[in-house]
Order: C-alpha cells, then structure tokens, then sequence
C-alpha cells in the first residue's frame, strides 16, 4: 500500500495506490478540505465542545451529551450521548454557516469515515454533505450521505434532491467493530465505498443528484433509546476540488 499524486482539475491529489477513491489530501487554488485525525481540535475551554462546528446538542436525559477526543493510538474523537431517546450530538462543520460544497458541475468530491459505535441497533447516525439543517436525521432537503437509524444496524447510502430521495443498502453495522464509509464523486458518477468495496453508484444526471444547492459537511450521532451510547471516531476527511 503507498500513495499516488495525480491531477484532478488542476489540482495536485494525493490517493492510495490500491484504494483509489480514497483520497488523503489535496493542494491546489481550487481546493476546499478538512483533514482530521482527531490527535486535537480546536474546542471550547469551558465545556470542550469542538468550535469548527456549528453544533446542536441533545440532551434531555441523564448526563451530558459530549463529543471529546479520547486516548486512542492515532487519535479519535469520542460521541457520547446523554440517556435518553435521540439525545447526542449533531455537527456542520463552519461555527455559524459553512455551505462550502455545490456539485452542478465536474467539481469532484470526496468524503471518507472511519467509526464505530456501541450498540449499532439502538443508535443514529449521519455522514455526508447536507445543506444547513440542525436535525438533517429527521428530515434534511438535499444531500449525500450515509444514514442509519435505530431498531436497524442497516447504512443506506442516500443522494437527495428536494426532500426526494434515492436509498440504497450498503452494509450492516456490528456493535463495536470499526467500519470505514466513504463516497467519490467523479464530476460524472458518485461511488459509494464500505471497507474499500464499491457497493453502489449515482450518475450525477439521476432526479435525486443534490446538484442545485451549496451543502456543508455533516456529522450526527443519536442514542435510539433512554440508554447513552458511543460513537468512537478515528478518522474523518472531506476534499472537495472546484
């Protein structure tokens, strides 16, 4: 396993040489990125909330709903949820806006995650590109992302044009067992990644391809009932090339 530098749209890619829709960064006038190995973040010195994101926090039970960095070899970042049904943690990246993404071009993007969760049936979780939506688990318009809810341990890769969607299975969680989800947009075809396997893809010409709309980075973790659970995150990467 190594690297490859190529050139995509005028700007200097760096991917692996074996899983190729896997990018680790990108240099360039055009590029657009957030790399994050979680070893720190910037976050607030009262309450330790991370302050790259505009966060939503749910937590109507016992304890406290937290997104921490924890001790973990390469570094992670640990959800928490407070104990009650959809207490947790609901993140854009940008403190207040952050619509940094548009696909209605040949504007390739990438987005990747590394993660594992306590219980995967009683625990929701979504990661992608969204527009700006403080509940984008019950009811965001336009995007494209991974979604799993609870009573299921079922990942849908979902792509969303106005509030129509198109859902695909695309793996089946195991509690505490590491999953790596990932999607490529090509500027042609998005291809949807589980553990370095394409398992589906979307032509960027299909009805529900989000083309018409600046979407930001998105990240949220529910408890799924009044217990709190856990989201540990290694690693997590958005490069987005215009």
């Amino acid at each position: 396993m190594g690297v490859d530098q190529v050139s995509i749209n005028n700007a200097l890619v760096i991917r692996d040489s074996s899983f190729r829709h896997r990018w680790y960064d990108a240099f360039g006038a055009g590029v657009i990125k957030y790399l994050q190995d979680f070893i720190t973040i910037p976050s607030d010195d009262t309450t330790g909330d991370p302050t790259e994101w505009q966060v939503t926090v749910v937590e109507a039970g016992a304890g406290d709903s937290t997104a921490v960095v924890t001790d973990l070899a390469g570094g992670a970042l640990l959800i928490t949820t407070a104990a009650n049904d959809n207490d947790g943690w609901k993140m854009q990246l940008g403190a207040v806006a952050g619509e940094n993404v548009k696909l209605e071009g040949n504007f390739p993007l990438y987005c990747g995650i590394k993660l594992a969760i306590n219980d995967v049936d009683q625990t929701d979780l979504l990661f992608g590109v969204t527009v700006t939506d403080t509940d984008a688990l019950g009811a965001v318009t336009d995007g494209m992302y991974f979604r799993s809810v609870d009573e299921s341990a079922v990942v849908n890769f979902v792509t969303e044009k106005n509030s129509v969607e198109s859902v695909t299975g695309v793996a089946t969680l195991i509690d505490a067992q590491y999953i790596t989800l990932e999607f490529l947009f090509d500027g042609v075809t998005v291809y949807a990644y589980v553990n370095g396997v394409e398992i589906t893809s979307t032509a960027a010409a299909g009805a529900t391809f989000p083309n018409d709309e600046e979407l930001r980075l998105t990240l949220e973790f529910l408890t799924g009932e009044a217990t709190a659970n856990t989201c540990t995150i290694q690693w997590l990467r958005m490069i987005h090339v215009r």
